[in-house]
């Protein structure tokens, strides 16, 4: 990157899922610290604006509607014509898409940042590798700004909540006697169905927890998930609370942040948890560890089936088991996830 005198105005573009922008916060972290004088501005996926909320490394959120400029050229040239008001100096894409390789060119900024195996790679002007396998997903972001010997090694996300702003689900939590460390956690949703534990499973998961421990336990997810979550509230309504769809984004961190521990598939919840510490037991099917999703609290336990060919299926999963027999996940080790869990100290 240019020596910091001549930086005068970033833009980073991130565009991805949840989970992906929470594990950019690093990133925006070590931007700010390269460049503590810079305008750093991030071009987010609109509805996860809460995910950067009070930020104090960033200086503008900026919100694209994919849908809008999927379908409408207008729309697109509107945007484009926004970001170069700004007049960026560079420009770095954090998110691989043919899309934000596109952005990054049209934004004006004459250094753009991006990995070699991004979709029209040829319109940055500084390529950096990104292996599939092998690092975090945070070390190869860190890649982007950052050459391998001066590389970080505090991977941890930052989520930042105003307590004020938490009032109401603070009392909600109060209400259903939620005290801290006094719930776990389980997030038993995805956006990809092969990420999914089966729903029979997670109700067996959720009965044998109870069998053995005092604390409740809290369903979250979006409002689609709602009825999927309804369904394993039903092993024991007393103890066992849906919020599923009925929280915002930093409701969401509130809630994951006092809990004993969390519970979840490979999908967002696992980079909340890590964001604020709290232990993590993450259930991979589809995925494997290798591709850099994995947890980064310090208490962290992978469940997964080893050694079955067909692993990994997919980059990100899919809708369905292509052999079939979804074993990655139909043979997950329940009493051995309940043994971990037991081991985390405080476990009551």
């Amino acid at each position: 990157m240019q020596q910091e005198h001549a930086i005068q105005k970033i833009l980073l573009i991130q565009t991805a899922f949840i989970g992906d922008l929470i594990l950019t916060t690093p990133l925006v972290r070590e931007i700010k610290k390269l460049y503590p004088n810079s305008y750093l501005a991030v071009v987010i996926n609109q509805g996860t604006e809460l995910i950067l909320a009070h930020n104090p490394y960033i200086d503008e959120v900026i919100s694209l509607d994919k849908k809008k400029i999927k379908k409408s050229l207008r729309a697109f040239l509107q945007f484009i014509g926004k970001l170069r008001e700004y007049k960026f100096d560079i420009c770095i894409a954090a998110h691989f898409s043919y899309r934000s390789s596109l952005l990054s060119f049209l934004s004006g900024a004459s250094t753009r940042i991006g990995y070699k195996q991004s979709g029209f790679s040829f319109l940055h002007t500084q390529k950096i590798e990104r292996p599939l396998r092998g690092m975090h997903e945070v070390e190869k972001l860190f890649s982007l700004i950052y050459p391998e010997e001066q590389k970080p090694t505090d991977l941890q996300p930052e989520l930042h909540l105003v307590t004020e702003e938490m009032r109401d689900i603070a009392e909600k939590m109060r209400i259903d006697t939620l005290g801290e460390k006094s719930y776990v956690v389980l997030a038993p949703s995805s956006v990809w169905q092969t990420k999914r534990m089966p729903l029979a499973k997670f109700k067996q998961f959720t009965e044998m927890l109870l069998s053995v421990s005092k604390q409740k336990i809290v369903l979250i997810g979006s409002k689609g998930d709602f009825s999927l979550a309804e369904e394993i509230s039903q092993v024991d309504p007393k103890r066992v609370l849906n919020y599923a769809g009925r929280t915002n984004l930093q409701e969401l961190s509130y809630v994951i942040r006092f809990a004993f521990c969390v519970v979840s598939n490979d999908s967002s919840p696992i980079h909340f948890a890590s964001a604020h510490n709290v232990p993590t037991l993450a259930i991979f099917g589809a995925t494997v560890a290798g591709f850099g999703y994995t947890p980064l609290s310090s208490w962290n336990y992978i469940s997964q089936v080893e050694n079955l060919p067909c692993r990994p299926c997919g980059i990100h999963g899919g809708s369905r088991c292509p052999k079939k027999h979804f074993s990655c996940m139909e043979e997950q080790d329940l009493a051995e996830m309940l043994r971990q869990i037991q081991s985390i100290p405080g476990f009551h």
